[in-house]
């Protein structure tokens, strides 16, 4: 420790690294593969993040009649697009699901096709063949089998295929499909049994809500946790920009930050950071942060009295929960003490203060300490756990 300090490197901008061409017998291929296909499913995942790969995937789709999905890390990338099924995986509509499995080929681009991203495999259906198309070839076939593998960039191989053959088919873009994602492609097109009370708000309610009172023009951070699939699935986002995915090992806690760096990273949108109770109180130091740099940021908290996985998954029949639920937290009264603004929410009316919050100066950040339903778990997990 008293030895003298080296004189600091300066490092410049670290080059972009050069994109991966595929060859051509695999671009060759990936074609033959599409030709062959009826119902072609494109999912695609982080290494496909850039607004050339989507156009590109985009291009590729259209000419083969594909559907096009994405891993929850790349959600937003086919936003507003007639086509678009949202997030492939736990996360993914009824709609989505059934027509996910229902495709006789999978394209993953840029994508792991992991347990999530598949419900353990039980998205590919039986006889569908699973192409990959990723820039590292150890990649290809790691989480799953697959018929066929591509070692390259996603932009450089959907262009190359778009090359190889621009004859148009209708493929999976029949017009009762069309019909089907205009009337129920949305999980809010789904209809559910409100389980709110007086004193708790359904979390479906919570985030529906909210979906239509924040500006469209946003950067959503979610937390981990039992909570994290109604912001997923229920709060639209602009583009693949919009949504920053934290998943680091399953760790709670790091949304928030998340969050910050999000709004840092574009201070044009409205930051929203989405928080369990749990990560929310982990993380309470970063409220100051918030304070500190004057960010206009809406945090929401879904508290429901505990750490929401464990109580309901993690935990054997019988276990006792007394370390993983907590007493009646105001978490509104804390960030008040932060500097926020802030609103307790049992009820839809309640939101009204938030509409206010959005329609005033915004002159401090604002906490939502939403007292969500707590008597199941999400369904996502159950999802998850199902092929278990």
């Amino acid at each position: 420790m008293e030895a003298p300090a080296d004189a600091p490197t300066t490092v410049g901008p670290l080059p972009e690294p050069a994109a991966v061409e595929p060859a051509d017998h695999q671009v060759d291929a990936l074609v033959a593969e599409l030709r062959s296909a009826s119902r072609p499913v494109f999912i695609a995942g982080r290494g496909a993040r850039t607004p050339g790969a989507r156009d590109a995937l985009v291009e590729l789709g259209d000419l083969h009649g594909a559907l096009l999905a994405t891993s929850a890390v790349a959600r937003g990338l086919f936003q507003a697009n007639a086509w678009s099924l949202d997030i492939s995986g736990g996360f993914a509509s009824p709609l989505a699901a059934e027509l996910i499995t229902g495709a006789d080929l999978v394209v993953g681009w840029g994508c792991a096709l992991n347990m999530w991203t598949t419900r353990h495999g039980t998205l590919i259906g039986p006889g569908a063949r699973v192409v990959q198309v990723d820039d590292d070839p150890t990649a290809l076939g790691r989480h799953r089998p697959i018929d066929l593998g591509v070692t390259g960039d996603a932009e450089r191989t959907a262009r190359r295929a778009v090359e190889a053959d621009g004859r148009r088919r209708a493929g999976y873009r029949t017009p009762a499909v069309a019909a089907d994602l205009a009337a129920r492609g949305r999980w809010r097109d789904v209809p559910y049994e409100d389980e709110g009370t007086a004193e708790r708000i359904d979390p479906r309610t919570l985030n529906l809500a909210l979906d239509d009172i924040l500006p469209a023009e946003r950067v959503i951070g979610v937390d981990s946790g039992n909570f994290m699939g109604w912001p997923s699935t229920f709060l639209s986002v602009p583009d693949q920009d919009g949504f920053c995915f934290t998943q680091a090992f399953q760790s709670i806690g790091l949304g928030l930050a998340t969050a910050i760096g999000a709004a840092l990273a574009r201070p044009d949108r409205l930051p929203v950071a989405v928080l369990g109770d749990g990560g929310a109180l982990m993380g309470a130091a970063d409220l100051d942060t918030v304070r500190r740099l004057g960010l206009p940021m809406v945090v929401v908290v879904h508290n429901d009295d505990g750490y929401g996985a464990e109580v309901h998954h993690f935990g054997p029949d019988g276990c006792a929960l007394d370390t993983v639920t907590f007493p009646d937290t105001d978490i509104a009264a804390v960030a008040r003490g932060y500097g926020f603004e802030a609103v307790t929410v049992r009820t839809r009316g309640d939101l009204d203060a938030v509409a206010q919050w959005v329609a005033g100066a915004r002159t401090a950040p604002l906490l939502i300490d939403a007292k969500v339903t707590r008597e199941r778990g999400a369904w996502w997990l159950e999802e998850a756990f199902r092929g278990h």
